[in-house]
């Protein structure tokens, strides 16, 4: 029997602020007692990269992104932006009409982080406006050792770009730009007083928030006091080196998406377009659904009363080359459209149930009218039709479109 020689790598044990040791095996460990973080060299110990355990569910430090929304907020998954990101998802966020607690945002779980480690987070994002927010950071954190403890440090909406376009971001630990709220803080040495903006470098160093752990991150558009916020869409987030998978669970989530605008509004006859405009001057409407899905629901609201009217949907994965002028006879879908011809939803015929209007009609899979209505693509276009003659009135009109995606990752 020949003699055999066994090697087993180091493994090693300290701080998280301790110089990892070189002269190592290639396969040594370290772990950091204080951040819970286990590191690993590929090579003589000169370099050293977190080892992450795919048999170690309990091991994770980033969750999974969820979603939420705050009043004229809106936020859900969305693929039509497709120029940066992994998977081609995006957290739509919208912040719409602002009134000073209106907001969307992504939250991305964080499993006990030290404060003190968080030392980089990279973002870009695509913003429809120039209204002066952009898409900021909310970093939560709380005591380890008692949850009664907790503080939100909040960057300021407009320290990130705010114009239409895109936007690429970086946390930058020198600029004061971060303030803080929280209940039972005790007494910060350094970022002493709420509402007041310091660097993340003073909260990295300050004597209470250096000890405290980071449960959330948060990448969020609103909270200011006027304007209306389009959609953002939030393609790309990387924390310390690691890349966020944006989507949703499974390729599932739901979205609502409303269209408003005025109706020219004429004398419409029977089987006649109801648009926004006339003399070749009319548009689709259009709704950014985000992916591909089925439609569930439908709601028409027209602000003229004790109408009694039938309307038709006409929907399309591109803008339909059809009629669009208000009051025109309907001529959809053409030839050229029946590639992108999705199908069409009946809504039942329009109620004023309060007195002075407006009118509206519902159409869900329990009435008739064709859902739910499968379709693929991130934007549908549509041509509305009038089924029945009726003077609709110059006046705002909407069509809002609920719809399941479903769509894999």
């Amino acid at each position: 029997m020949t003699e055999k020689r066994i090697v087993t790598t180091e493994r090693h044990s300290g701080l998280s602020t301790y110089t990892k040791p070189t002269h190592q095996r290639a396969g040594a460990t370290f772990y950091e007692h204080d951040s819970g973080l286990m590191y690993i060299t590929y090579d003589d110990g000169t370099n050293w990269v977190l080892k992450i355990d795919a048999t170690n569910a309990g091991a994770w430090i980033f969750g999974t992104p969820t979603l939420r929304q705050s009043n004229a907020g809106q936020a859900s998954w969305s693929r039509y932006q497709y120029q940066k990101g992994g998977t081609g998802w995006n957290a739509k966020l919208e912040g719409g009409t602002q009134s000073g607690d209106d907001w969307a945002s992504m939250f991305v779980p964080i499993n006990e982080m030290p404060l003190s480690n968080l030392d980089t987070i990279l973002w870009s994002y695509h913003k429809s406006d120039s209204v002066n927010a952009g898409v900021a950071l909310e970093i939560w954190a709380h005591d380890p050792t008692d949850f009664s403890k907790r503080v939100e440090i909040g960057q300021t909406m407009d320290a990130v770009g705010v114009t239409a376009g895109w936007h690429s971001e970086e946390l930058d630990t020198s600029l004061s730009e971060f303030k803080w709220w929280g209940e039972n803080v005790g007494s910060p040495d350094t970022c002493t007083t709420t509402n007041t903006n310091y660097t993340w470098a003073q909260y990295q160093g300050d004597s209470v928030f250096s000890t405290w752990t980071i449960y959330r991150i948060e990448f969020v558009i609103g909270w200011i006091g006027a304007g209306t916020l389009l959609p953002a869409h939030l393609a790309e987030v990387v924390i310390n080196d690691t890349a966020i998978t944006l989507g949703p669970k499974n390729g599932k989530s739901s979205v609502d998406v409303l269209h408003a605008r005025s109706i020219a509004g004429g004398a419409a006859g029977a089987l006649d377009v109801v648009s926004n405009a006339t003399a070749s001057n009319g548009t689709a409407w259009e709704w950014d659904v985000g992916a591909s899905g089925y439609i569930t629901k439908g709601v028409i609201t027209i602000a003229t009363t004790s109408l009694i009217s039938r309307l038709s949907l006409f929907l399309f994965t591109v803008s339909p080359s059809g009629e669009k002028d208000d009051n025109d006879p309907n001529n959809s879908p053409l030839a050229a459209d029946i590639p992108y011809f999705v199908g069409v939803i009946d809504f039942p015929a329009l109620v004023d149930r309060a007195a002075g209007g407006p009118s509206y009609t519902i159409v869900t899979p329990s009435t008739v009218g064709n859902l739910p209505l499968a379709y693929k693509g991130p934007v549908l276009y549509g041509i509305l039709v009038n089924l029945d003659a009726a003077t609709l009135g110059n006046v705002l009109c909407s069509i809002h479109l609920f719809a399941d995606i479903m769509e894999d990752n």
